[in-house]
């Protein structure tokens, strides 16, 4: 390991980072891109049930009541409050049948999660695209005005869920989630030394482009899954650019293997601190 890269390590431990790679310390100096995920990196990461909005013909109290039950099992903070909002307007979801039922996890390439009832119904809650082509290829139809609201939601900044039983859509999970302070100037800092930042998310266009223009970011990937934000950083180093990623979730970790330097942020998971080359551990404002 050269001089400077012990030395960098060393230095950086002052801004409440542990530097893995006296390489990927010297690299910094010459990053020309910034891919950064979204979801507790430009955000905070809380994204709360704010409201739930009926479509169609639905009853708001079958949308509340099937929301929850979907959601019993559901552990991340999105699911509890899910639950605890659907409580405080009166759900009646919380029942045996739910809580026996067999639960089934969201994932990156369904994007979706819910459960399956004893009796056979299926209830899911997720992305817009996602539910519609499920609620299609069951034979149902989609309300006239779903896209209207999820638009409405996603323009807000909001993450839309929407939530259907069997082939019938009841109406949208209105996720609301909080931008980070001082992202614009720090953002234009990087701009004016030359690095190009771009967001990365699962969220749908609309949100996507809301976030980004708060955040102060110079690109953003809507509907980003896993492998797209690896196809991303491989593009940028295809073009001879040094790419840095930033993320803290399990579907980061492969992305953060790839980039030139990854940094990982504190509130991570393991295999994203693993796997990153240059970890940040905690963030202090300067």
């Amino acid at each position: 390991m050269s001089a400077i890269g012990i030395a960098g390590m060393d230095r950086v431990t002052r801004f409440n980072v542990i530097a893995m790679s006296g390489k990927a310390v010297e690299a910094c100096g010459d990053v020309d891109t910034m891919i950064l995920d979204k979801t507790g990196t430009i955000t905070y990461g809380n994204r709360l049930a704010s409201e739930f909005i009926a479509v169609g013909n639905a009853d708001s109290k079958d949308l509340i009541n099937y929301s929850v039950m979907c959601s019993l099992k559901d552990d991340t903070p999105e699911g509890k409050s899910i639950v605890d909002l659907g409580m405080k307007l009166g759900s009646t979801g919380k029942t045996k049948e739910a809580e026996e039922a067999e639960f089934v996890e969201f994932s990156a390439q369904t994007r979706m999660s819910g459960i399956n009832l004893a009796d056979g119904r299926a209830i899911r809650k997720g992305a817009y695209d996602s539910i519609i082509k499920r609620v299609k290829e069951s034979g149902g139809t989609v309300p006239e005005d779903l896209e209207e609201n999820v638009n409405r939601v996603a323009k807000l900044g909001g993450t839309p869920l929407v939530v259907c039983v069997d082939n019938e859509i009841y109406g949208i999970i209105y996720l609301k989630d909080t931008v980070k302070s001082g992202l614009v100037e720090r953002f234009a800092r990087l701009r004016e030394i030359g690095i190009k930042t771009i967001m990365c998310t699962g969220d749908n266009p609309l949100t996507a482009a809301t976030i980004a223009r708060e955040a102060g970011v110079d690109g953003f990937i809507a509907e980003c899954k896993p492998e797209d934000k690896i196809d991303a950083i491989k593009k940028e180093q295809l073009e001879g650019k040094i790419v840095a990623m930033t993320g803290d979730g399990t579907n980061d970790a492969p992305a953060l293997a790839q980039a030139d330097v990854g940094l990982a942020m504190n509130s991570g998971t393991t295999s994203a601190k693993e796997s990153s080359k240059y970890g940040r551990f905690r963030f202090r404002p300067n």
